[in-house]
């Protein structure tokens, strides 16, 4: 007979109604043949709780009696494999789950024993499904199912969340791939605090590998921020703890000395309020924050030098006016004339001398300057730079002690840019050493080296201006007057030319009053490396058969083209000027100049097309051009060269340069 027949045949109890699947196979169960007996005499314990069980949604599930027999709706059976989805029903508890009795065996029998109820959430409890073992994570509590004598059985209600955990683990794990490829460093800490909640330290708790990168600890979890840094500020623990402590989140930008880094930070309360945890999500901004905070140093230098170069312009300006307005007397006599002429040179050449500072800087640093190395003797380079300065030496009062070698101080240099380096050195020395000081100059040759240091007993230098005595721009912070004058740009100078001749140069002071040394060392030459030396080219001076030349000087600054056609007047030449380029051409076919000094910067047409247009003209093809123009550089000479010029003055005109080339070309 067929299990629908023996349903219909006998009326069965009405706990056991319903129940949709496991309801049916509870009715056609043989239980006159099992332990339990017939349904009729269960316990009443027992059918209110089957009735809940069945009329439920939920997966429920009942071990019941001292044997656990087992019970359980159509919700849990969906759990179960198809080799238990019937077997298990009314089947032994232990009997059953033999593969997990050892996890859940214990519990039941502390449920069993009276001691309470249980509650798991995600627990891992493996069992056989589908002919296999799997891992099933299960939420699940024993309840105890209790008459008033003792504990009858166990209620279970649970849900396997196998699929949760499975999609959960998946996140955690693209989680950690995201955070493990960041680069920002990532950490969890736990703030600690003292018996008064001030928050004295921290504890690393966990920190992805980028991490290590950005701080440069190694091994931090579990490890307090003091073990890993015992100076680290109390300000790093009073943002952490303030954050842990209240839940603000912050986002900041703080340096710590300890561990010469910059952070930017981002700091977040996570866990519970007790836990006093914090994840901080950072960045290591040492090398942006360096890096901007030289460039506002750099900007605020260059504000100094700019003031400081104002100030170095105007002051001769003073002078120059005074012997101006001076000349414009009528009463003036020959030796004031004289006199107010020697100021306005002296002036001229301080103001040529700044403006040759700033540019030879500016080459220097671009790599612009090209060194005429030669076999040059340091000595005879020594004695050219104490001829330059000796006359400010003299003029305040120092002593001057020079120590040379017997041996020879040979080495592959520019004359003429190591007679600058020298004569600069000296001449700090001089201005800054007060009136009757002592400077020495000592040179050594040991070791394949030449060496030549300058001592003062001057004013000295402090440890901070030490630091950046050869960088530009640092002139103003010297602890001294701006009576000595100057750009401060002589001492960048110094040490890029010795560079450039593969040497090194080095400054030093005890400090402010006790003197300063600047020492030099340069490549010692040996004999086999002698270099045959460049001739120089000798001046010629006037001479016999010398004839005035017919000059014209263009220039649209009309004071500067006089006063330059007054001076080649007075010396004998015939002048014309002209303001206006464009005029230039037709003006120049009737006069037919020997010489044409040409303004570069001219406004309606610069002195580059103006050359072209007189090469053009065969009329005027043979006249000497001399480029006159304020830039110096080898750019500006060779594009002076490309247009058709001769030569190239640089503004003002050294006159007695000038002078040389005049009386050359009157003589040819």
């Amino acid at each position: 007979m067929k299990q629908t027949d023996l349903l219909n045949a006998a009326p069965l109890p009405g706990f056991l109604d319903g129940g949709g699947e496991m309801g049916a196979l509870m009715r056609s169960h043989d239980w006159a043949a099992h332990p339990m007996g017939a349904p009729q005499h269960w316990p009443a314990l027992l059918k209110s709780t089957l009735r809940l069980l069945l009329t439920s949604n939920h997966p429920m599930f009942i071990w019941w009696g001292d044997e656990l027999y087992q019970f359980y709706n159509d919700a849990y059976q969906r759990t179960l494999g198809p080799e238990r989805r019937q077997a298990a029903l009314g089947q032994r508890g232990r009997d059953c789950w033999t593969e997990a009795w050892h996890i859940i065996g214990p519990e039941i029998d502390h449920v069993m024993a009276g001691r309470g109820a249980t509650w798991h959430e995600n627990a891992l409890v493996p069992v056989i499904r589908h002919g296999k073992h799997e891992d099933v994570y299960w939420t699940y509590g024993y309840s105890p199912i209790q008459d008033e004598d003792r504990v009858q059985g166990v209620l279970v209600v649970c849900t396997d969340v196998t699929e949760e955990i499975r999609i959960r683990e998946g996140l955690k794990q693209s989680y950690v791939t995201v955070i493990d490829s960041m680069d920002e460093g990532l950490a969890v800490i736990q703030i600690i605090v003292d018996d008064a909640g001030v928050p004295v330290d921290y504890r690393f708790l966990e920190a992805n590998p980028a991490f290590e990168r950005q701080t440069g600890l190694v091994d931090a979890i579990g490890k307090t921020a003091r073990q890993m840094v015992p100076d680290l500020e109390q300000r790093w623990f009073d943002i952490y703890g303030k954050v842990g402590l209240t839940g603000e989140s912050i986002r900041f930008m703080e340096g710590s000395e300890p561990m010469n880094r910059w952070f930017d930070v981002y700091a977040i309360r996570v866990g519970q309020p007790e836990e006093k945890k914090v994840a901080l999500m950072f960045r290591d901004v040492s090398e942006r924050t360096r890096t901007e905070q030289a460039l506002r140093e750099a900007d605020r230098r260059k504000d100094e030098f700019l003031a400081m170069l104002a100030h170095e312009l105007r002051n001769p300006l003073a002078p120059i006016s005074a012997a101006a307005n001076l000349l414009q007397l009528a009463s003036t006599d020959p030796a004031r004339v004289r006199q107010a002429s020697a100021v306005i040179g002296r002036q001229v050449r301080h103001i040529s001398g700044l403006i040759d500072d700033l540019l030879d800087v500016s080459r220097v640093t671009r790599g612009m300057i090209p060194l005429v190395k030669v076999r040059t003797d340091v000595k005879r380079v020594v004695a050219d730079a104490i001829e330059q300065v000796r006359p400010l030496i003299e003029s305040r009062g120092h002593r001057l002690t020079v120590q040379t070698p017997a041996a020879s101080a040979q080495v592959a240099g520019d004359p003429k840019r190591m007679v600058q380096v020298v004569a600069n050195l000296l001449n700090n020395a001089a201005k800054y050493t007060p009136h009757g000081g002592d400077i020495a100059l000592q040179l050594d040759v040991a070791d394949g080296r030449v060496t030549l240091a300058i001592i003062d007993n001057g004013i000295g230098m402090t440890a901070r201006v030490l630091e950046h005595a050869f960088e530009l721009f640092v002139q103003a912070e010297r602890e001294t007057d701006r009576a000595q004058g100057g750009l401060g740009i002589g001492l960048a100078l110094v040490k890029s030319l010795v560079e450039l001749h593969g040497g090194e140069v080095a400054a030093g002071s005890d400090g402010l009053g006790l003197g300063s040394r600047f020492t030099i060392c340069l490549p010692h030459l040996q004999e086999e490396e002698e270099r045959p030396p460049v001739p120089a080219a000798a001046g010629q001076g006037r001479a016999a058969g010398w004839t005035a030349l017919q000059v014209m000087v263009v220039d649209d600054n009309v004071d500067a083209a006089e006063m330059l056609a007054m001076f080649l007047e007075t010396t004998g030449h015939r002048v014309a000027i002209e303001h206006h380029a464009l005029q230039v051409v037709n003006r120049a076919q009737a006069l037919v100049p020997d010489v044409f000094l040409l303004d570069i910067g001219l406004p309606d047409l610069d002195g580059y097309a103006l050359a072209r247009q007189i090469r053009a003209v065969p009329k005027l093809a043979g006249a000497v051009l001399v480029a006159v123009t304020g830039y110096g550089d080898e750019q500006a000479r060779q594009e002076a060269s490309a247009a058709g010029f001769d030569h190239h003055f640089v503004k003002p005109i050294e006159t007695a340069r000038l002078m040389e080339l005049l009386d050359t070309l009157a003589i040819s």
